[in-house]
């Protein structure tokens, strides 16, 4: 009897080809041209030397060339020695860095003074471990933005624990300078870690490119899929695109767009409708990426946005082409948008400026001119470093109520310009978002400057937080001020008018940014109750009246001074989402006359 296929899978043919078989053919043809690069799908003896040619390193490949030349299967030649790699600069920093965690970790758990709280700082040293470990993996591969991303993310738990240190040190006087060594130590860690993302990308020979992928590799396959199913649900070609009782909102949509790609003398963005073209025109810049390798970045930064013009072109006739609009239709121009910004470039480039010195800019790193932003960004790492020294010694010589006060509130200007290096690092305008956001710690540093009274004999210390004010924002008559592109007077107007293409973006910016620092100062309240002693009330730095709380509304205040507060659409507000009313709640409150909560429901 011979064997009949009862699979409901595959066709009454019985032959092993699916019902669905010719898209299932097609995709598996497409998959074979992309990966394998051949002409012909259905040669073997083409797929044959693809498979050698793209696992030529791999042994068993070689061994099956082995066999073809009659010799045995398993003979492999000796392999060489391996050579150790010696440490470079930034491994032996690190691992000093990393040792120098170590002992103040160990100094600040087997201190007697700290008895009461060494489950907390056991917890801490966990913590820290294992984000030090993640961060160093994360660094070495930077080229990648998800890495790179969860270096920055790393780096700043890191700051906010050295944070932590010193604000207890500062309230627990007779083991101050212990938890400010500790915190030294996390922002060598820190330190390091920028310098190694900077080191990974002139390591590979980035050399003068500029694009840098903001979406990683692994993700461009995701959105080409996602636009390839959504064309096929736009032109009926799934299994069930509609129902038996749904309008055909895509059919209706394509013939549409269809016909006014004709009628507007676009009819070869026609050929995007094509799956089999689309495909190959994203495949061909997945391929051009090579992996997110630099040689493939750089090739793909020359030519992306010029292959790209198609897709942005189609999106721009198609958008609100259909009245009513057709899901099916605005589910593909999406798609192609999603795509289509993978390629937009990241910010990370300025890394190299942390990581090289500036002597090396010239030629190696680029042969245009260093531009004003990048050398902001020089200043401030050189500034950070002389601050922080500087503060380290601010308790030293006298420690009254006012000394402390003061230096909780410049421990936390530390830190916000720790923040202001990360954003210049990831920015790439003379006065982008990222920008913007650094600006907004201005604001906190002139209110320190000014309010913390015992600065008045330390002309040093002043002049140092003068210098970081400036560089952060553009001040008239400012000796930084040729670093900027944008003079104090174009920024003070774009604040005051909001000028530029976002409404109110300056101020608006600036303000979240103050928030977010304003909630996590507030946020860390309980942990700084939990580990110092009752010397200093609470109330006296956290809450309305509190220190810290007073030093960000005046610099808010400054902020928003002059702009337009009616149009702020960012507030210290907690986020409280309005979720809209069911359909069961909307016809109660309809007929019923019942509130949206279910007030006055029987």
């Amino acid at each position: 009897m011979a064997y009949q296929n009862t699979n409901p899978f595959y066709g009454s043919s019985g032959g092993g080809i699916p019902a669905s078989g010719g898209q299932q053919r097609l995709a598996l043809d497409n998959l074979i041209r992309r990966e394998l690069k051949v002409g012909d799908p259905n040669d073997p003896k083409q797929i044959a030397d693809a498979l050698l040619n793209r696992f030529k390193d791999d042994p068993r490949a070689n061994a099956i060339t082995q066999e073809a030349k009659g010799l045995p299967f398993l003979l492999s030649s000796p392999s060489n020695p391996m050579i150790q790699q010696g440490l470079n600069s930034s491994d032996s920093e690190l691992n000093q860095a990393k040792d120098d965690v170590e002992k103040d970790l160990q100094e600040l758990t087997t201190n007697a003074l700290l008895k009461d709280v060494i489950p907390e700082l056991q917890g801490w040293a966990q913590s820290l471990r294992f984000a030090i470990a993640e961060g160093t993996q994360a660094a070495r591969f930077s080229l990648d933005p998800r890495q790179r991303d969860k270096c920055f993310a790393i780096r700043r738990q890191l700051g906010d624990y050295a944070r932590i240190a010193r604000f207890v040190g500062a309230l627990t006087p007779a083991i101050n300078m212990n938890y400010r060594k500790f915190a030294q130590s996390l922002d060598e860690v820190a330190a390091v870690l920028l310098v190694m993302m900077g080191e990974a990308l002139a390591n590979v020979g980035f050399a003068g490119g500029r694009f840098l992928l903001q979406t990683p590799y692994t993700e461009l396959q995701v959105r080409r899929d996602a636009a390839i199913t959504a064309l096929r649900n736009l032109v009926g070609a799934t299994q069930e695109a509609y129902g038996s009782s749904s309008w055909p909102r895509g059919l209706d949509g394509y013939r549409r767009l269809y016909d006014a790609l004709e009628a507007q003398g676009q009819g070869d963005l026609r050929a995007l409708l094509v799956e089999n073209e689309l495909s190959r025109n994203m495949d061909e810049l997945i391929q051009r990426a090579a992996h997110g390798t630099v040689d493939g970045l750089r090739a793909l930064g020359s030519t992306a946005q010029l292959d790209l013009q198609r897709f942005n072109r189609l999106i721009a006739v198609g958008h609100r082409l259909v009245n009513p609009e057709s899901p099916p239709l605005t589910t593909f121009l999406e798609s192609l948008r999603l795509f289509a910004d993978a390629f937009v470039p990241g910010g990370g480039f300025r890394l190299l400026r942390v990581a090289r010195p500036p002597i090396l800019a010239y030629g190696l790193y680029g042969s245009d001119e260093i531009e004003p932003a990048d050398r902001r960004l020089t200043q401030l790492t050189v500034l950070r470093g002389i601050l922080a020294g500087q503060l380290d010694c601010l308790m030293r010589c006298e420690c009254n109520q006012g000394i402390v006060f003061c230096q909780i509130i410049l421990d936390k200007v530390l830190y916000d310009v720790d923040r202001a290096i990360d954003l210049y690092c990831l920015g790439s305008d003379d006065l982008g978002l990222p920008e913007i956001r650094s600006a907004a710690y201005s604001y906190v540093i002139e209110e320190a400057r000014d309010r913390c009274t015992p600065l008045g004999q330390n002309d040093a210390l002043r002049a140092s937080l003068t210098n970081l004010l400036q560089i952060l924002r553009p001040i008239a008559n400012a000796p930084q001020l040729i670093d900027w592109e944008t003079t104090a007077a174009q920024f003070e107007q774009q604040r005051h008018t909001n000028a530029l293409v976002d409404s109110n973006r300056i101020t608006n910016v600036m303000h979240q940014e103050l928030c977010i620092q304003r909630r996590a100062e507030a946020d860390w309240e309980q942990l700084v109750r939990q580990m110092v002693p009752n010397c200093i009330p609470a109330n006296q730095i956290f809450g309305n009246d509190g220190i810290q709380n007073k030093l960000i509304q005046n610099a808010t205040a400054d902020v928003i001074e002059g702009a337009d507060r009616t149009n702020l659409d960012v507030r210290c507000d907690a986020f409280v989402p309005d979720i809209p009313a069911d359909f069961e709640t909307a016809l109660d409150a309809f007929v019923f006359n019942h509130g949206r909560t279910g007030q006055g429901r029987p």
